[in-house]
Protein backbone atom coordinates (compact mmCIF):
# COMPACT_ATOMS: atom_id res chain seq x y z
CA UNK A 1 0.00 0.00 0.00
CA UNK A 2 1.24 3.63 -0.89
CA UNK A 3 0.23 6.40 1.15
CA UNK A 4 0.55 9.98 0.36
CA UNK A 5 0.47 13.11 2.62
CA UNK A 6 -0.37 16.63 1.76
CA UNK A 7 0.66 18.90 4.56
CA UNK A 8 -0.41 22.60 4.79
CA UNK A 9 -0.25 25.52 6.70
CA UNK A 10 3.45 25.14 7.68
CA UNK A 11 2.07 22.78 9.89
CA UNK A 12 5.66 20.71 11.04
CA UNK A 13 6.23 17.20 9.04
CA UNK A 14 6.86 15.70 11.97
CA UNK A 15 3.59 16.66 13.84
CA UNK A 16 1.65 15.83 10.25
CA UNK A 17 3.34 12.49 10.27
CA UNK A 18 2.70 11.62 13.82
CA UNK A 19 -1.39 12.62 13.16
CA UNK A 20 -1.16 10.63 10.28
CA UNK A 21 0.50 7.70 11.84
CA UNK A 22 -1.96 7.63 14.25
CA UNK A 23 -5.23 7.48 12.08
CA UNK A 24 -3.27 4.66 10.12
CA UNK A 25 -2.79 2.85 13.71
CA UNK A 26 -6.53 3.20 14.75
CA UNK A 27 -7.21 1.34 11.12
CA UNK A 28 -9.82 1.24 8.30
CA UNK A 29 -13.06 2.29 9.70
CA UNK A 30 -15.97 3.59 7.64
CA UNK A 31 -17.74 1.21 4.24
CA UNK A 32 -17.38 2.69 1.54
CA UNK A 33 -18.37 2.08 -2.32
CA UNK A 34 -18.50 -2.25 -3.12
CA UNK A 35 -18.11 -2.71 0.55
CA UNK A 36 -14.14 -1.23 0.65
CA UNK A 37 -12.81 -0.39 3.70
CA UNK A 38 -11.51 3.52 4.53
CA UNK A 39 -9.97 5.24 6.73
CA UNK A 40 -11.58 7.71 8.92
CA UNK A 41 -12.09 10.75 6.35
CA UNK A 42 -11.89 13.50 8.74
CA UNK A 43 -9.84 13.36 11.98
CA UNK A 44 -8.92 16.37 14.38
CA UNK A 45 -6.00 16.98 16.64
CA UNK A 46 -4.88 18.96 18.91
CA UNK A 47 -1.13 19.51 18.72
CA UNK A 48 1.33 22.04 20.12
CA UNK A 49 1.18 23.69 16.72
CA UNK A 50 -2.21 24.14 17.30
CA UNK A 51 -5.81 22.17 15.94
CA UNK A 52 -5.10 20.24 13.07
CA UNK A 53 -7.30 18.02 10.83
CA UNK A 54 -6.20 14.65 8.53
CA UNK A 55 -8.80 14.52 5.76
CA UNK A 56 -8.46 11.32 3.90
CA UNK A 57 -9.81 9.84 0.56
CA UNK A 58 -8.95 7.00 -2.29
CA UNK A 59 -6.54 8.69 -5.27
CA UNK A 60 -5.74 6.01 -7.70
CA UNK A 61 -5.69 3.11 -5.66
CA UNK A 62 -3.62 4.92 -2.64
CA UNK A 63 -4.55 6.27 0.37
CA UNK A 64 -4.16 10.27 0.57
CA UNK A 65 -4.38 12.10 3.74
CA UNK A 66 -4.09 15.69 3.94
CA UNK A 67 -3.24 17.64 6.99
CA UNK A 68 -4.17 21.20 7.75
CA UNK A 69 -4.86 23.74 10.29
CA UNK A 70 -8.38 24.21 11.40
Amino acid sequence: MKIEIDIRDYIPPTIALEAVKQVVAEGKMSKGEKAKMYYCWATTFETSAGSIIVLTRKYRKNNCFKVCRL
